[in-house]
Order: structure tokens, then C-alpha cells, then sequence
């Protein structure tokens, strides 16, 4: 093996766990997101919130008898907002334009209900009783002009089998904790510069045969057919200790 080959190899060993811990969170975090992007929106309602970006699981609005959604919601005004809730039966759905977007309605697939003609303007409402629905059903609805964009909704009646998020709860990703992105949560990472697992690790401190598994678990099938190489690399750093 040339001289060459051997500084690689040794550069390899010595890379700190911090480096390859982060490389291999960046590989699950795609691999999340390609999980995400196709599995619940297809699944959920036959796919009617599939490509609705805003779509992020089912907004319980059980318990209230009116419930409000935006309609030109989003960054350019194009979505409803939430794109999916759940209510009561009985419970009235009041749709309050934000006067983005352009023009709009709201219209379900199956005529329940229907706004009538586009219109833009800001503080425009239009409202409907579900007082005929009953537990399970789901009305899939849409604007008119904008379907092709993916601006549509689902109002859910008293159950479905989705994920649901709690109205109460929104705005605070990050922000239950108490400590953002400085604390010693989910992001413990960066917090453990001081100490912890990665103290030692920042001090010179190889791989162990665990983070090699767990780095190519992160990588997925590159990440299998790397092991050999991140392997063979610990072991001479390992002997030339």
C-alpha cells in the first residue's frame, strides 16, 4: 500500500465522530424526507391532499361548534389553511378569504357545498353546517381555479384515521423545550461541544465499530458498501496508537 494510501486511511480513522455522526444524520434526514413526501398525503383521504404542500396531518377542531379555515393561504396565497381538519357533526366550517392569491372559491367534490363564483376579496366568508354528516365521513373540496396547484382541503367528521395535530400546539416546533437550538434536547449534538459523547471525540478520539454500523444505518445502501473502507481505517488507527 503506498504512502499515500496510508495518510488516507489514517485521515479517515482520525476524522472526529462529530464529523460522521452529522454526515450520517444528513443521510436518515433525505431519507425521512422521502419517506414523508410520499407515504401519508397518498394515503390519506385516496390521495386527495397528495402534492398540497401545507397538508401536514389532520387539525383536530373537535369540541367547537365554528370552526374557521383560511382561504389563500400559504406564501403565494394558493392554499386553504389548515388543508385538513376534524370536526364534530353539527359544527359549522366558516372559509375566510385573506385577499391573496387571486381569486378563489370553495367547492366539494360531491356538491355539499359551494361558495359560487371566484372572488378575491379580503374578508369574503362563506359558511356551511355539516349537520347531516355523520362520524367518518370526509368531504374533499377544492378552488376552482386553483385545483391544478394544489388547492384543495378535507373537512374530516368526528373520527379518521390520520395523523392529527393539536391547533393549540402549533407555532411551537422547537420551542417546547424551553431551549431552542442552544439546549441539551433533540439537539444535543451541538450542546455536547463541552462534554458528554462527543467530548471525547473532539479531543482526537476515533471511531468504534458501534458508529461505523450506526454511520452506514444513516446512509442507507451507500452507506453498507462504505463499511469496509471506515472499518479497515479504525483498525490502523487503532494499531498505530
Amino acid at each position: 500500500m503506498t504512502r499515500n494510501a496510508d495518510a488516507a486511511e489514517d485521515d479517515a480513522a482520525s476524522m472526529s465522530r462529530r464529523g460522521f455522526f452529522r454526515a450520517g444524520a444528513a443521510g436518515a434526514a433525505v431519507a425521512a424526507g422521502v419517506a414523508a413526501g410520499s407515504g401519508t398525503a397518498s394515503a390519506q383521504y385516496d390521495g386527495w391532499l397528495e402534492g398540497v404542500s401545507n397538508y401536514d396531518g389532520t387539525h383536530d377542531y373537535r369540541g367547537q361548534d365554528e370552526v374557521t379555515v383560511q382561504v389563500g393561504a400559504g406564501e403565494n396565497g394558493l392554499r386553504f389553511g389548515p388543508a385538513a381538519i376534524l370536526i364534530d357533526p353539527g359544527a359549522t366550517v366558516v372559509w375566510e378569504w385573506t385577499g391573496q392569491g387571486g381569486g378563489h372559491n370553495v367547492v366539494a367534490n360531491d356538491g355539499t357545498f359551494d361558495s359560487g363564483s371566484a372572488v378575491s376579496e379580503e374578508g369574503t366568508t362563506f359558511e356551511h353546517t355539516f349537520a347531516d354528516a355523520s362520524d367518518g365521513d370526509a368531504f374533499n373540496y377544492l378552488c376552482e381555479p386553483h385545483e391544478a396547484v394544489g388547492m384543495k382541503g378535507v373537512v374530516a367528521v368526528g373520527s379518521v384515521d390520520d395523523d392529527l395535530v393539536d391547533p393549540q400546539a402549533e407555532g411551537g416546533d422547537g420551542e417546547s423545550g424551553g431551549g431552542g437550538d442552544g439546549g441539551s434536547g433533540s439537539d444535543g449534538g451541538d450542546g455536547g461541544d463541552s462534554g458528554g459523547s462527543d467530548g471525547s471525540s473532539e479531543s482526537g478520539g476515533g471511531l468504534t465499530a458501534s458508529d461505523i454500523g450506526t454511520l452506514a444505518l444513516g446512509f442507507g445502501f451507500a452507506g453498507a458498501l462504505l463499511v469496509p473502507l471506515f472499518y479497515a481505517a479504525h483498525k490502523k488507527a487503532e494499531r498505530n496508537a
